[in-house]
């Protein structure tokens, strides 16, 4: 039985600590808040989750506090999915402490983590070289919290949303050029270059999420962004997500959808309806992390460099 430390206490680490409570497979220490860093990273557990925010740079210090205590680690933010991308000379220093301490760490979730980078390197097994890959996903994202939903872009008329946007104050939803860069470096490609566009879903109408905010008409309940990855002067890899707090109520719903070509031709398609749940899968995802990080090479690893996730009942065969 592996100890576990949770770090966060908002909606991902809270549920992550009753679902591992309720498999009785793991001690869990946890939720904890914040102001119980001191605890929460320096418990010498043997897997500490760090479900906090987004930013790489924001993680990266208490990241260096759980791996210089001993622990393994795995974090939900986006960008630590491929932290190269963001800051290369940081990663590399983290990089180089798990190592030395014997552990490893990861970021792990559903995007990055499953649908933009995981499931194309499997789907690419079956595929011909040379393949183009474009991932859409749409997304109900009603039933994240308010801070997350402004950050994301939602509550923001068209102006304060590109203004936002410039700002860094508005980010959609993070970690594409991860899982591109995820997929490009398992595959020996390199990115010249990445195009994002970034923009607001109007609504014409009041919608209210009780508890959390009201957004008024000419305001944005969501957001519709792509980014290109371009390789040899080419598009290679497109990610478009589509993310909207009423799907039901603009004739839209949940999907996602890979799709593989060949010389502009369409080789392969998937289609998963509805899509994974943002969070429901994301919290499946850490959940059956932990063992896979336990089990990984010292270093900073990519998904690429893990077994797939899957649930574990009882004695694995995976581990013996």
């Amino acid at each position: 039985m592996a100890k576990v430390s949770i770090y966060g206490a908002g909606q991902l680490g809270t549920n992550v600590a009753r679902m591992l409570g309720e498999q009785a497979r793991h001690s869990v220490a946890g939720p904890f808040h914040r102001e119980e860093d001191e605890v929460a990273l320096k418990s010498g557990a043997d897997v500490v989750l760090i479900a906090t925010t987004t930013l790489f740079e924001e993680v990266a210090p208490y990241i260096r506090t759980a791996l210089q205590a001993g622990s393994n680690v795995l974090v939900s933010s986006e960008e630590c999915a491929y932290p190269w991308a963001v800051d290369r000379a940081l990663a590399d220093e983290l990089d180089a402490l798990a190592k030395s301490k014997g552990v490893s760490v990861a970021g792990t979730g559903v995007n990055p983590g499953l649908i933009f980078d995981a499931l194309v390197l499997t789907f690419l097994g079956a595929t011909p070289r040379n393949a183009t890959v474009t991932v859409r996903r749409t997304v109900d994202i009603s039933k994240f919290g308010a801070t997350v939903l402004r950050r994301i872009g939602v509550d923001a008329t068209e102006v304060e949303f590109h203004e936002k946007v410039k700002a860094g104050k508005i980010l959609g939803h993070a970690g594409f050029p991860q899982s591109m860069s995820v997929v490009a470096d398992a595959l020996g490609l390199k990115i010249d270059r990445i195009d994002k566009e970034l923009l607001p879903i109007l609504t014409d109408k009041l919608i209210s999420l009780p508890d959390r905010l009201d957004v008024e008409p000419g305001k944005s309940a969501g957001v519709n962004q792509t980014y290109t990855s371009v390789v040899d002067g080419k598009p290679w890899f497109v990610s478009h997500f589509f993310g909207h707090i009423d799907l039901a109520g603009i004739g839209k719903s949940a999907q996602d959808h890979i799709e593989l070509r060949i010389d502009g031709n369409i080789h392969q398609t998937i289609t998963l309806a509805p899509g994974i749940g943002a969070q429901v899968g994301s919290q499946n995802m850490v959940v059956n992390s932990f063992d896979r990080i336990i089990t990984a090479a010292p270093g900073w690893v990519t998904l690429a460099q893990l077994p797939p996730a899957f649930p574990i009942y009882g004695d694995s065969l995976a581990h013996r």
